[in-house]
């Protein structure tokens, strides 16, 4: 199953990159644009290999068995193949694959929600009212809030008022093959800015696939499941 499903995936991990890969195999941490981030704040962001990209997510399909998460941090290019490491009710705490770094993304139902150690970090939220809606794949409102680190290492709390409306039908590419979903996108007004965000929730309600805006420092993430 998972060979036969490699060709999908080589496309989804290239299509992430916007750029062009091979079936090389590595066992690279492809977190590394994030954590010379972290350590040359000045340093401009470089879109990591899809070669490195591509074995990583292969090889963590080949060896697991559980649950693998594409990660894209828009503004820093810097992508990941995630591996659950702790649970917490609904909660998922993911960690990139073949590696010990200290880094960290939580997510509710396909969601971004936290993150620890990427720098100015998205340190809680609460979305649930939004998942509320989106779950059932219906027109909506909804309130949600986000706090995050600010260059000065301070806690900023940031409500956003959202409008949540139901799209298309759209097929996305899986280790079991395509999964269909509805695509709802939330348009989100704050203070001083607007943001939208896009989720594609398949007919049992979980979100598949999540573009969802993390805050200023942060920018957009996106989170694929691969299986």
């Amino acid at each position: 199953m998972i060979a036969a499903s490699l060709p999908r995936l080589s496309l989804l991990v290239c299509a992430m990159v916007l750029a062009g890969c091979t079936n090389q195999r590595s066992s690279e941490n492809v977190f590394t644009v994030t954590k010379r981030l972290i350590e040359q704040r000045r340093a401009q962001p470089v879109t990591p290999d899809p070669k490195i990209v591509q074995a990583v997510a292969t090889d963590a399909l080949s060896r697991t068995t559980g649950p693998v998460l594409l990660y894209t941090l828009e503004d820093r290019k810097a992508v990941a193949v995630l591996r659950p490491i702790a649970e917490n009710g609904a909660y998922q705490t993911w960690a990139s694959y073949g590696s010990s770094e200290r880094l960290s993304a939580t997510t509710l139902n396909g969601v971004l929600v936290s993150t620890r150690g990427l720098g100015n970090d998205l340190m809680s939220s609460r979305v649930e009212p939004l998942l509320e809606v989106v779950s059932r794949r219906e027109d909506g409102v909804a309130t949600i809030q986000q706090r995050y680190l600010d260059g000065e290492n301070q806690i900023v709390n940031l409500k956003s008022d959202c409008k949540i409306t139901r799209g298309e039908t759209e097929a996305v590419a899986s280790v079991a093959g395509s999964v269909q979903g509805v695509r709802m996108t939330a348009e989100c007004w704050q203070a001083n800015r607007s943001v939208v965000n896009s989720y594609l929730v398949d007919a049992n309600g979980a979100v598949v696939q999540s573009r969802h805006w993390a805050g200023p420092t942060m920018g957009y993430s996106t989170i694929q499941r691969l299986r």
